[in-house]
């Protein structure tokens, strides 16, 4: 009967010897898998990263441009003869950053000027200087469409509306 019982063990083992091996090989296969996976997720996230960050600068340049655009209206003298729907003389402000940012007006406008949009009340800091042969002050609304381009080619667009007081000449 011990001769029965150690045939059966010795047959058992027989069977079982490459099962270990087939079970390591199945465990290594699966984890290579999953490293894949994570590595396809790692290079996605980097990609998507590195797409925010060249949209977040071209909206730095776009913003820049927004910027210049505030202080051509500032600075400009808008005489008595202008009118709704009139435009600043020359473009919105361009130029290139030193990281290589572009901004200048906005390629899908239909006008890349500044231009008023309306002329509203006097100027409650001025509303004094209303007397014959004086400037007269008024808050002036203007729209603005910039955009931005990173170096990478990303784009961004800003509309804006920008109020201001103006002197018009009596």
């Amino acid at each position: 009967m011990k001769r029965n019982h150690r045939e059966g063990f010795a047959a058992r083992e027989r069977r079982e010897s490459g099962a270990a091996l087939l079970v390591s090989i199945l465990l290594l296969t699966a984890m290579t898998l999953i490293g894949f996976a994570s590595l396809n997720t790692v290079m996605r996230d980097r990609q998507v990263t590195g797409a925010t960050s060249l949209s977040q600068t071209a909206l730095y340049g776009a913003d820049a441009a927004i910027a210049a655009s505030l202080e051509r209206i500032r600075t400009s003298a808008v005489g008595n003869q202008v009118v709704v729907g009139d435009c600043l003389p020359g473009t919105v402000p361009s130029a290139t950053l030193a990281n290589g940012v572009s901004y200048g007006p906005d390629s899908t406008a239909a006008t890349n000027q500044i231009c008023m949009l309306a002329a509203a009340e006097p100027c409650e800091e001025y509303a004094s200087s209303i007397e014959q042969g004086q400037p007269i002050y008024l808050y002036t609304l203007w729209n603005v469409r910039t955009q931005g381009v990173a170096p990478g080619g990303a784009t961004s667009r800003i509309q804006a509306t920008a109020e201001n007081c103006h002197a018009f000449n009596d």
